[in-house]
């Protein structure tokens, strides 16, 4: 199978960074190689073919080089040391512009096969991956891959307006977690901040029957300031606690950022944080994984500050 796994060497990271005199960025510091230092691998899917595939609006590809320049260019400092990152590479599938959603689905697949096998590389070396997307169809390939690599199913809490719990109809965003669970390699699943706009019927029988299944709706949990919030989390972090642990960011939960399926109504970015900081505290954590964000999308919509957005999230896990 042919690999679309592009790695970094110095030169591309020298474009990125602007070195200042008496400061030191993260990409100054950064390893390209790994070591024994390293415990999180950090890697990038810029693609839009599993959000078009569910019929949304692609752009979500732009996310990535958006992010790596913001974060490449934070410090390195005694809160956060870049030493301690292995920046490996990204993935650069075809975009098939102009393809329809059964050849689109069938490319979902291709990118399964190809990520599930690096996240078995990374977690089987002992790393944390950290994956910037690219759609949530992603979340498939990282369950499927921490799964076989550890031998066991994995749990996810999903920090989400949306289940992406769809039928198994072809794969696409809106329903990596259906497949992955239905495959074994999901275990328990806990959605929090899900909208009651956005789950059919389907889903909502599927998460009134199955034990398996958790949500923590968003309009109970708007106001960070009530214990609700907290109380939340800690159910979601016992439902899941089991088992190895996967966090997924979806960035469509949070108001008035850019994405595939963007809405005005959500959790404001001090709330994402302060979920990242108090997930990040278990024990089991097997991978992240922040998606849908975009810096454009392909109807015209911009969002210049999505890369430092994407790029404070990951610094707030790291530091957590």
């Amino acid at each position: 199978m042919t690999s679309h796994f592009i790695k970094y060497g110095p030169e591309d990271i020298a474009e990125i960074v602007k070195p200042r005199n008496g400061e030191t960025r993260i990409g100054e510091v950064i390893s390209l190689t790994g070591n024994e230092n390293t415990p999180y691998e950090l890697i990038g899917i810029p693609e839009s073919v599993g959000v078009r595939a569910n019929y949304g609006t692609g752009g979500t590809e732009t996310a990535w080089p958006a992010f790596l320049k913001a974060f490449l260019n934070l410090q390195s400092n005694r809160f956060l040391s870049g030493e301690s990152i292995f920046l490996s590479g990204y993935f650069r599938f075809p975009d098939l512009a102009h393809a329809g959603v059964d050849e689109l689905r069938k490319q979902v697949e291709q990118i399964d096969r190809e990520v599930s096998l690096k996240i078995y590389e990374i977690v089987s070396a002992g790393r944390i991956p950290i994956v910037i997307g690219g759609g949530h169809n992603n979340a498939y390939a990282h369950l499927r891959g921490t799964s076989q690599a550890l031998g066991m199913p994995v749990s996810v809490i999903n920090f989400d307006a949306h289940a992406d719990f769809r039928k198994p109809e072809g794969r696409h965003s809106g329903n990596g977690f259906s497949y992955a669970m239905s495959e074994g390699y999901l275990g328990q699943y806990s959605v929090f901040g899900l909208q009651k706009c956005y789950i059919n019927e389907y889903m909502l029988h599927e998460f009134e029957t199955n034990f398996r299944l958790q949500a923590h709706y968003f309009d109970e949990l708007a106001d960070l300031e009530k214990d609700a919030y907290k109380k939340a989390i800690k159910s979601a972090l016992d439902h899941t606690s089991s088992m190895p642990l996967g966090i997924e960011i979806d960035l469509d939960a949070v108001e008035n950022v850019l994405s595939s399926a963007s809405s005005p109504v959500g959790f404001s970015v001090r709330q994402a944080l302060r979920f990242i900081r108090e997930v990040k505290t278990t024990p089991n954590l097997s991978y992240i994984h922040l998606c849908e964000g975009a810096a454009e999308l392909y109807d015209g919509r911009t969002c210049p500050a999505i890369g430092k957005l994407l790029a404070e999230m990951v610094a707030e896990f790291l530091r957590a």
